[in-house]
């Protein structure tokens, strides 16, 4: 019976997601649970505290657990199909998505929180339907299109087809320029990569339509030589996944949290005013209580637990050193020989 209420629950799950978060290879130190639907707002969290930042998050999801903090990956490479909320790839460890949050949002905050760190990090965004004439020199060098010998049921003359065509072309030139052109040295990297030439197709043909599943096979192919170049760069130490967001569907989603805020405050309030009247009723002298009256517990900052460590560590190792300095120095036997011993010896005095 709970096998058959879990199923359920991660059938309705997976039916109210909107997107889908796919992680296509991550080192051994990066523990995954796609048991848990995740939003789409937690990912800032979650790639940097992957990368080896310490967060804060606003939210409980225990979909990730890091094995071996020494083990960290080097770079965190993020693919990003709009429009769609699926790949139909049977790659890497799938995610039900609730898009909650724009992925330009989420890239800023990564790149921000990075930046504040090490202004030398690697930083890079590239939305691929930009073409080779807009990204001929990008970060990764030189684009030279690496075309797709033909294919079946997508028609290049079609502009909607033409558009996916080159984007798919633009991720394999970018596949083969990552080890030209990118070093690991240490530090972490970010990939932010953006495709939008999908959707169209799907809405054009049909999801499934010859076209859309030959347009999936394409990108699915184009994902794997992203991985493996990177893979081949980082020596394994790289986390790369795909994630596909519906714009559309973030608007409906904060339309319906601004509801669902609204709704709370109302009701917020609606319970304060009974709460006052409540106590009215009992004469209950309330209404003076300060914060400083009901014994709350401190606010502390964030670096609260750095600081308190460094100095209570420098204290315990300090007082240490010096009893040992002092029991050193009372154990120590100068010798007759010694200008201590002359200076303290009432016949040596008396000679002089």
């Amino acid at each position: 019976m709970l096998k058959i209420f879990l199923l359920a629950v991660f059938a309705l799950a997976s039916v109210c997601a909107e997107g889908e978060f796919i992680v296509l290879d991550s080192p051994d130190s990066i523990q995954l649970d796609n048991r848990q639907p995740l939003n789409q707002s937690m990912l800032k969290d979650i790639i940097t505290a992957i990368l080896g930042f310490t967060v804060q998050p606003n939210h409980q999801w225990d979909g990730l657990a890091v094995t071996n903090p020494f083990g960290l990956p080097e770079a965190t490479v993020i693919v990003v199909v709009e429009d769609v909320d699926s790949l139909e790839s049977s790659r890497g460890i799938k995610f039900a998505l609730n898009v909650d949050e724009n992925e330009e949002r989420t890239w800023q905050v990564v790149r921000q929180r990075l930046e504040d760190r090490d202004k030398n990090n690697t930083l890079i965004r590239i939305r691929v339907g930009d073409g080779f004439d807009a990204l001929g020199q990008s970060s990764l060098g030189e684009l030279k299109p690496n075309y797709i010998e033909r294919t079946v049921h997508l028609n290049p003359k079609n502009e909607t087809d033409h558009r996916f065509i080159r984007e798919v072309q633009l991720l394999r030139a970018i596949a083969q320029n990552v080890p030209l052109t990118v070093n690991a040295n240490s530090k972490p990297d970010v990939y932010w990569l953006i495709v939008s030439g999908l959707g169209p197709v799907i809405d054009y043909y049909g999801k499934d339509s010859l076209a859309a599943k030959e347009a999936f096979k394409l990108l699915d192919d184009a994902l794997e030589e992203i991985r493996q170049a990177f893979i081949e760069v980082y020596k394994n130490n790289v986390f790369i996944a795909a994630l596909t967001s519906d714009s559309n569907k973030v608007r409906d989603t904060r339309s319906v949290n601004s509801l669902r805020e609204r709704r709370a405050a109302t009701e917020a309030t609606k319970t304060d005013g009974k709460s006052d009247t409540n106590e009215k009723a009992t004469d209950t002298p309330s209404a003076g209580v300060k914060p400083d009256d009901i014994n709350r517990a401190k606010k502390y900052s964030k670096d609260y637990s750095a600081i308190f460590n460094i100095i209570l560590w420098f204290g315990v190792i300090f007082v240490f050193s010096l009893l040992a300095i002092c029991i050193t120095i009372a154990d120590m036997d100068p010798g007759r020989d010694s200008i201590i011993y002359r200076m303290t010896s009432n016949r040596m005095k008396k000679d002089n």
